[in-house]
């Protein structure tokens, strides 16, 4: 390569004051220990007060701003004023700002001639796409030159992972600096992370040259994004029709009773989920109502009948950026048949998953269908708190009045009046207007809210204002 000498200012050697690139770059104590993760570690090595009389790269190791610049790749948390180091933790959504610097370390007197110039100067760096809980892997950054002695230097720096994590590259994060005309250029992150590097300059119509002496050197910086894929899926079940059942885990029912199931999908993770999609395996003695399968999400809250393909390929709803959520409903009737549930209670389980292209994650419910015959004892009903202080009206003085009408009658048939009336009763009173929520019952089935989910979010509230009448 030629080069146009005459561009370059001759410096003399004492001119050699450790100012300029070393003070942008963000360094830490220069005492710090060079790790062993450099090289070549059997390369001359050089002082500020004796610099090396030929093209030579981040070898002095008592640079007064930066130590031993055998260390030069450091890293930190991005857009804080942490100092940069050899090692950090990584966490999940950060940004971490790698810096790279550059030094040919030539004495200045050399240039004129050229012999201190170095040329095709290029920086490379690579960093793991993934790592494991409890793993650590490095950061390298690489220095490569046609005519430095040795051809190509290199350092790293170490990122430690606590929980499973993928590292990416934030695209157009790459600027070059110095103190030239070349300062704050924008650099090419493909070339960056390829085979052959970036061409490093200090000036912006020189790429590749870089003179001897620190006033020439700098640092490149880029980032690196700590993301973490995941998504939750959660099934729920509620009487169909019913405005006061909300979703639940696990329901009691009759035969014949209609059903709403419900699959919510959230990304947790701090990566776009794409090809998401929904299935459901139905099991025997549930049947599916045609037409009933109504999806919405947080950019869609509107929402809108979808196709019958839960239990079959999936029902796709597209990608999912982080934070994003989606919801499936749809009816099921509970089979009549005594073969399929007979007397007594029978547990069936309702599973749903949800496909990425990152994996899958799925959830149940469970549902006891009970079929009361004759002959079979009355399940033992849910004990009621008892009042402070007995109402005015209602069970508790009708229970007073026949506790008087056996004391004055004493006989068998107010006794035999009574339990009937107790049992009548206990019956009204979970199904009169003062019920709760926390005690409904559904033609003769008590259905305990306890542990219910909390009401929807915002956007599933505006889907069902908007919702179309269920068929």
């Amino acid at each position: 390569m030629k080069t146009n000498f005459k561009k370059l200012a001759i410096v003399p050697f004492a001119a050699l004051a450790f100012v300029g690139a070393n003070s942008l770059f963000n360094t830490h104590d220069a005492s710090a220990i060079v790790p062993t993760a450099w090289g070549p570690q059997d390369r001359a090595t050089f002082t500020y007060e004796v610099p090396a009389t030929y093209p030579t790269f981040n070898s002095i190791t008592n640079n007064p701003q930066l130590g031993d610049e055998r260390n030069f790749v450091r890293v930190k948390k991005a857009d804080t004023d942490d100092k940069t180091s050899d090692e950090v933790v990584l966490e999940v959504g950060q940004e971490y700002e790698v810096q790279i610097y550059y030094h040919n370390n030539a004495a200045s007197n050399y240039n004129a001639s050229g012999k201190g110039i170095a040329e095709n100067v290029r920086m490379r760096t690579e960093f793991p796409s993934y790592l494991e809980a409890g793993q650590s892997a490095q950061v390298v950054g690489f220095i490569t030159s046609s005519n430095a002695n040795p051809g190509e230097v290199w350092d790293s720096a170490y990122l430690n992972a606590h929980e499973p994590v993928y590292l990416n590259y934030v695209v157009n994060s790459a600027v070059l600096h110095n103190l030239g005309t070349s300062n704050g250029t924008p650099m090419s992150g493909d070339a960056l992370l390829g085979d052959q590097g970036v061409l490093l300059s200090y000036w912006n119509d020189l790429w590749g040259i870089v003179p001897g002496c620190n006033e020439y050197g700098g640092y490149l910086s880029y980032r690196i994004k700590v993301d973490q894929p995941n998504f939750s899926v959660d099934k729920t079940v509620r009487f169909k029709n019913i405005a006061q059942s909300n979703p639940v885990k696990e329901i009691t029912v009759s035969p014949g009773d209609e059903l709403e199931f419900r699959i919510h999908f959230k990304n947790t993770g701090t990566t776009e989920q794409t090809g998401v999609t929904f299935h459901d395996l139905m099991p025997e003695g549930l049947t599916y109502e045609e037409g009933t399968t109504f999806s919405w999400s947080t950019r869609h809250p509107e929402g809108g009948i979808s196709p019958d393909s839960l239990f079959g390929d999936g029902l796709g709803v597209g990608a999912m950026i982080a934070g994003e959520e989606s919801w499936v409903r749809y009816h099921v009737k509970v089979s009549d048949s005594e073969e399929i549930f007979p007397c007594g209670d029978t547990v069936v389980y309702n599973s749903a998953y949800v496909a990425t292209h990152d994996g899958k994650n799925s959830d149940k419910t469970k549902i006891t269908v009970n079929r009361h015959c004759e002959g079979q004892p009355d399940p033992e009903p849910t004990p009621t708190p008892t009042p402070s202080t007995l109402p005015k009206t209602g069970p508790g003085e009708i229970a007073m009045l026949i506790a008087i009408l056996l004391v004055i009658g004493g006989g068998t048939y107010y006794l035999y009046r009574s339990r009937k009336m107790l049992k009548s009763v206990a019956t009204n009173a979970g199904t009169n207007e003062q019920k709760t929520e926390s005690n409904i019952v559904v033609d003769g089935i008590k259905n305990n809210q306890k542990g219910a989910e909390a009401k929807p979010e915002v956007a599933e509230k505006k889907a069902e204002e908007n919702k179309p009448e269920e068929k």
